[in-house]
């Protein structure tokens, strides 16, 4: 019983991130991508290529955009996962297409996600979210949203 009051409140509670608060528009038309910002992310850099948000409980998001030069899409995202089990993400899933990329990973009680599109002719846009391991409930809904909210625009 008390597993289903348990799955019940993270239920209402993952709903509460998604619905209760609205989401912040963020782009970079140099770029050529939008994107939503979950509610709770508080905007602590911007750059030309993007922007960072710190959220509760030390959780990070990082938005940003990159010319491709002459690395393919796929090229791009394969070395950045080399980079992130470099740096010790232990990946558990991942998914590249010639047009989209997903990955994800662990590490220190963290979990990273990363999100890709290629956009325009030679540019991609990209997000990563890093949040606690014990907030993968609740942040599950919020970054399938993340994931539909990025999309190309003014190319």
């Amino acid at each position: 019983m008390s597993r289903i009051v348990l799955a019940f409140a993270c239920i209402l509670y993952s709903t509460a991130l998604v619905q209760g608060k609205p989401w912040q528009h963020f782009g970079v038309k140099e770029f050529g991508f939008i994107f939503d910002v979950p509610p709770g992310f508080a905007l602590s850099q911007r750059s030309d290529q993007g922007a960072a948000f710190e959220g509760e409980r030390q959780a990070f998001l990082a938005v940003w955009g990159a010319r491709l030069g002459k690395a393919s899409f796929e090229a791009e995202i394969e070395h950045r996962m080399v980079q992130d089990e470099t740096d010790g993400w232990r990946l558990t899933y991942r998914r590249l297409t010639p047009k989209w990329a997903s990955y994800s990973g662990v590490k220190d009680g963290q979990i990273r996600y990363v999100r890709a599109i290629k956009v325009c002719a030679d540019r991609a846009a990209l997000f990563t979210i890093n949040y606690s391991r014990d907030e993968k409930v609740p942040y599950d809904p919020v970054v399938v949203r993340m994931v539909r909210s990025l999309r190309a625009e003014g190319c």
